[in-house]
């Protein structure tokens, strides 16, 4: 009787350690169409009018279809990343970037590199999944600034 109960106790013990190594590991979903909230945000240079980011994220793959607006007129791209950090090269716009993403615990670090700067950020979401923000650090011919972008989900 005694190995019985030892035996479910084990079992039981191992099934709360694989419980709590599976949820650590669960990212979080960014999926869907988010909307800048230009009051919530921070630029440094004044940023752009409005802008809507559709996300497909699907472990390992995040794919951001990007509508934006400035006073130099309207824009819109596509990029594609691969969360395990592994880097590639594509356009963004209109510059040939290398570009990854990685987990820091639960925020998506995304970086792009040009021959002229860098553009960092570093994606949150909210615990009641309405809202991301995005701290972003950008350099260009040495010049670097920091923002914080905040989106509501659509």
């Amino acid at each position: 009787m005694k190995s019985r109960n030892l035996a479910a106790l084990m079992i039981a013990a191992v099934v709360c350690l694989c419980a709590s190594i599976a949820s650590a590991q669960t990212k979080p979903d960014f999926s869907g169409t988010w909307k800048l909230n230009r009051e919530k945000s921070k630029f440094a240079g004044g940023g752009p009018d409005n802008l809507l980011i559709k996300i497909d994220h699907k472990e390992p793959a995040f794919v951001e279809d990007w509508k934006m607006s400035t006073q130099d007129g309207e824009r819109s791209f596509q990029a594609k990343y691969t969360t395990d950090g592994k880097e590639t090269e594509q356009d963004v716009m209109g510059r040939r970037a290398k570009t990854s993403a990685k987990w820091e615990g639960d925020a998506l670090v995304i970086e792009f590199k040009t021959e002229n700067g860098f553009f960092k950020r570093k994606i949150t979401l909210s615990a009641d999944g309405k809202t991301i923000t995005k701290a972003v650090t950008q350099s260009r011919d040495g010049e670097q600034t920091e923002d914080t972008v905040v989106f509501e989900k659509q």
